[in-house]
């Protein structure tokens, strides 16, 4: 981690955005009891409560490899969990083995194998994170990395605050870390850009009390993971809710209850057969119009190509004359010659490809990227550049990629499937997630193209000025900078290191252009 011993933790943002610092403490000998205390942030008479803060520690644990899509089951130790309980889950490195804290109902706790081969060795696992960070150990000759994510309220006055966070531990003098917030003063914009993403989750007909897996989820469950992808700026996470389950209207109702907008919805349902297309986008709209949906779109077969690809033309026409829209995901086979406009978006796999935004907006459709890469990577910066920065150079519309949650045996062991690891950004619990670094990442991504698109509204704003000249220059320069990459996202060239001396650039242009 960059910086230097009692360093200053600095961090910026505007009114209502998310914004995440780290730090690590080093133990020349062990260290018990470690606690750490956040103080207001103060700047004259305003205030930015501690309240706005939360602390984690980074749990680094084994995972099965780099790629999500085919792993090698070599155990790998890796910071990804975002905890605030270190002991939620227990690390063993000279078994290289992670076993996670289960806690029964009636408050008893036991660990259970996470790193073996067998998935219903966590088939009782119910996991409870801390509601804030506990008391950790730190090893002698070791690091500890820790997290703090400042969450600005909307109505918080522009301005340098200054506060502090105060480590203590068993048998040592406290610390005191200094914290720096600086407040924009202008508003950050909406971004531009769609981002869904392959939600699994969905309400259980036969059951209320939720899984710890990616698909059946309690309503509290489902109400917290809503919320924490809107909180990481994905604002349509697809339905994969049935209509046969008959809770497609709770489903929407807890979607609104967490925020989320009805301008659009995308449903992991296909049209069906030409005959029956109108009539699947009537029965949807039946159950949508009542929650304020303008646009439903109902999902092409994943990933088709060849025959199977040109036989649904006549239903993506149905639907289409039927008042729906169609997305479907692509891969082997690009579907723009054989489908045209009955593709409304395209999710199309891989590395970003500025002519194929500009093929599918000749003909009014969208584009999306997706697995660039799947979910589940921990590598924060390479999230934050793919689904960020790497969209907007390419004029792509969204990003909509796999998956929020999605196992392939229990999705807290990486390593009880025989080919792909559990693709996941953020890990359920009994009564909402476990973060991880690379979910922060993506987040960051989005901010990166929202700070864009603020500047670009300044600059259309300001007009012919020499600011506004400069300012555009250097977001064309930025933009030609390797816009097209290579199809597989571990064939590309490094994600820029660069990205908050980016966006500090345009923060510079954006108060010159509003001040």
């Amino acid at each position: 981690v960059p910086g230097k011993a009692g360093g200053q933790l600095s961090l910026s943002a505007c009114r209502s955005e998310y914004e995440s610092a780290s730090f690590a403490v080093y133990a020349p000998q062990d260290l018990e009891n470690v606690r750490l205390e956040i103080n207001d942030c103060r700047f004259g008479k305003h205030v930015l409560s501690k309240s706005h803060i939360e602390l984690f520690v980074v749990k680094c644990w084994y995972q099965a490899g780099r790629d999500v899509m085919f792993h090698d089951g070599v155990k790998r130790l890796v910071p990804e969990l975002l905890l605030k309980d270190d002991a939620l889950v227990k690390v063993d490195t000279r078994k290289q083995t992670n076993a996670v804290r289960s806690t029964n109902e009636d408050g008893s706790t036991k660990y259970l194998p996470a790193s073996g081969k067998d998935p219903k060795a966590l088939e009782e696992l119910r996991p409870i994170d801390a509601s804030t960070l506990q008391p950790v150990t730190i090893p002698g000759k070791t690091l500890k990395q820790f997290w703090l994510r400042l969450h600005v309220p909307k109505d918080v006055a522009a301005g340098k605050y200054q506060g502090s966070l105060r480590l203590t531990a068993q048998g040592i003098t406290s610390v005191e870390i200094p914290i720096e917030v600086t407040v924009h003063a202008f508003e950050l914009a909406r971004s531009q850009k769609t981002y869904s993403i392959y939600y699994s989750g969905k309400l259980d007909p036969n059951s209320s009390k939720g899984t710890i897996a990616a698909h059946y989820k309690s309503e509290e469950q489902y109400l917290a993971e809503t919320r924490d992808m809107l909180a990481h700026g994905v604002r349509y996470p697809n339905l994969w809710q049935t209509r046969q389950s008959g809770l497609v209207p709770r489903s929407l109702e807890l979607r609104k209850k967490a925020g989320l907008p009805s301008d659009k919805l995308f449903i992991l349902s296909p049209p069906g057969p030409p005959a029956g297309a109108a009539t699947m986008v009537k029965l949807w709209r039946k159950l949508t119009d009542g929650h304020g949906y303008k646009d439903i779109y109902l999902y092409g077969l994943d990933e088709a190509s060849g025959g199977p690809l040109r036989a649904q033309k006549p239903s993506w026409a149905n639907a289409q004359k039927a008042g729906g829209k169609m997305f479907a995901s692509a891969w082997k086979e690009d579907p723009f010659k054989i489908m045209g406009s009955l593709l409304n978006v395209a999710v199309w796999s891989g590395g970003v490809q500025p002519e194929k935004a500009k093929q599918w907006h000749s003909v009014g459709s969208e584009i999306f990227s997706y697995s660039n890469p799947q979910a589940g990577v921990e590598e924060p910066l390479l999230y934050r550049y793919n689904y960020g920065l790497a969209l907007w150079k390419a004029d792509y519309d969204g990003a909509m990629t796999f998956a929020y949650q999605y196992a392939y045996g229990h999705i807290w062991n990486d390593f009880d499937s025989a080919r792909f690891r559990d693709h996941c950004f953020a890990y359920p619990t009994v009564n909402g997630v476990v973060g991880t670094m690379q979910w922060e990442g993506f987040r960051e991504g989005v901010d990166d193209v929202r700070y864009m698109a603020t500047l670009e509204k300044a600059i259309k704003k300001a007009g012919t000025t020499d600011t506004a000249r400069e300012a555009k220059q250097w977001l064309e320069k930025l933009k030609g900078e390797n816009p097209r990459q290579e199809k597989s996202w571990k064939a590309q060239k490094r994600p820029p290191e660069d990205l908050e001396n980016i966006r500090s650039k345009a923060v510079s242009f954006i108060n010159k252009l509003t001040g």
